[in-house]
C-alpha cells in the first residue's frame, strides 16, 4: 500500500528533524550559539511537515489502512508543534521543554507504529 509507505517516509523525516531539536538545544546551552541558527528554522517549519503528515495519514485511512488514529495523532502533533513554536519564541521554557519532550516521544512512537503495520495488497 503506497499510502502506508508515504506515511512511513514522512514520519521518518519528521522523526529525524524532531529528534535533532533537543540535540541542537543542548549544543546551544553548552555554548554553541550557532546551533540556534538551525534549531529555530527547524522549529519554525516542522509544523508544516505535520500538515503533510495529516494529509497522508488521511489518505492512508481512506484507502482502508485502519482506523482514524493516525490522523488524530497527526492533528494533535500539528497543534502541539504550533504551540511549541509559540512558547519557544516567547522563551517560556517551563512549557517549551516538557511539551517538546512529549512531541519527540509521540513522533518516535508513531514512526515505530508505522513500521509495525502490515502492508496490505
Amino acid at each position: 500500500m503506497r499510502s502506508l509507505w508515504a506515511l512511513r517516509i514522512v514520519l521518518l523525516l519528521h522523526c529525524v528533524l524532531i529528534c535533532a531539536q533537543p540535540i541542537l538545544a543542548g549544543y546551544f546551552l553548552a555554548g554553541e550559539v550557532d546551533a540556534m541558527n538551525i534549531h529555530g528554522p527547524i522549529g519554525g517549519s516542522i509544523w508544516m511537515l505535520g500538515f503533510l503528515q495529516v494529509f497522508i495519514a488521511a489518505i492512508y485511512w481512506l484507502c482502508g489502512g485502519g482506523g482514524a488514529q493516525p490522523v488524530l495523532w497527526s492533528m494533535a502533533l500539528v497543534a502541539a508543534e504550533f504551540i511549541q513554536l509559540i512558547f519557544g519564541y516567547l522563551q517560556n521554557f517551563a512549557v517549551h521543554i516538557p511539551l517538546g519532550t512529549a512531541i519527540v516521544g509521540t513522533v518516535i512512537w508513531m514512526t515505530v507504529w508505522s513500521f509495525r503495520q502490515e502492508v496490505k495488497r
